[in-house]
């Protein structure tokens, strides 16, 4: 989950976040039929636009008031405990994905083309993989005069290895350990625009043949906002998958963010979701999400469209 952080500058002097999540593209439209186009997070620096309504900043701030967003994954945070065997692969191409939010008076939508992901056990209990995010697009729109902002570029590639620590089974839980650097892509996108590093170590325990409780911590250094520095970034995750069939499964998951970050505040949200393979090798999937940070409430929908073996 290492991600966010860059922030952009619209008169009057509003500053909002880079980075928002993914859906797919024909849903992106579905779901701005249903609602306002979006929004991820938002602060207020000193702009036109009103903090919070009368709840406080519509995001925490630091003390010179550079305005800071949340950092869950909406789409899925909880990484697999599962490590492939030597010498076999897997792979995942998301084709379309995207999110819409809203928060406060900002409201902004996302997204992305041709996110694709190779694994590779190399033995001894490893993996190596690697994710190239091939293009990002972002939209954000401000207050009553829709001040906007897009954005649009390739984005980073991370490189993960992970350790199996457990090997799991139909009863028994599985664990590994993994560490992953996220090298940052084009310097216009909406992306990180610097080198991220984190470490991570995901269990599952199966409740059953087709339910699994899962539940991960994780530690990252991140840049602060506007880059200014790096700061450590804590993560918690609990999740609960179900699946139905073959073709069919459904997950909800906790998530939990506390940033070493000053003046910025512990960060959480609940994500849920439902995965199908309408076709062979055709894979999709749609959820909500809701979260509270500072003080402030955020609702929003994500999804994504794949092909994968």
């Amino acid at each position: 989950m290492l991600q966010r952080k860059r922030c952009i500058v619209l008169p009057p002097r509003a500053l909002i976040p880079r980075r928002i999540l993914a859906i797919p593209k024909l849903t992106l439209v579905v779901l701005m039929s249903l609602g306002p186009a979006a929004c991820f997070a938002a602060g207020h620096g000193g702009g036109s636009g009103p903090p919070g309504k009368g709840r406080g900043p519509v995001l925490p701030t630091l003390p010179d008031g550079t305005p800071v967003e949340p950092a869950t994954d909406r789409a899925e945070t909880t990484e697999s405990a599962e490590v492939l065997d030597g010498g076999t692969s897997d792979w995942e191409v998301d084709v379309v994905g995207g999110s819409v939010d809203q928060i406060g008076d900002l409201r902004a939508g996302s997204l992305e083309l041709v996110h694709a992901e190779v694994r590779r056990g190399i033995g001894d209990g490893f993996e190596l993989g690697a994710r190239a995010e091939s293009w990002n697009h972002v939209v954000v729109e401000q207050g009553a005069l829709r001040q906007s902002a897009p954005e649009s570029g390739y984005g980073p590639t991370t490189i993960t290895l992970r350790r199996r620590v457990g090997a799991g089974g139909d009863s028994a839980p599985a664990a590994c350990a993994g560490f992953r650097v996220r090298l940052p892509g084009m310097a216009s996108g909406p992306d990180t625009h610097v080198v991220e590093a984190g470490a991570f170590l995901p269990v599952s325990l199966p409740l059953g043949k087709q339910t699994r409780l899962a539940a991960m911590v994780e530690g990252d250094v991140v840049p602060d906002a506007l880059d200014s520095g790096r700061h450590l970034e804590a993560v918690s995750s609990l999740e609960l998958n179900r699946e139905f069939g073959s073709r069919l499964s459904a997950r909800c998951e906790a998530v939990g963010v506390w940033y070493s970050e000053t003046g910025r505040p512990w960060a959480g949200t609940v994500n849920a979701g439902v995965s199908v393979d309408p076709l062979s090798h055709l894979g999709l999937t749609l959820g909500a999400s809701g979260g509270l940070t500072g003080g402030a409430s955020d609702l929003g929908w994500f999804g994504r469209l794949s092909v994968h073996p």
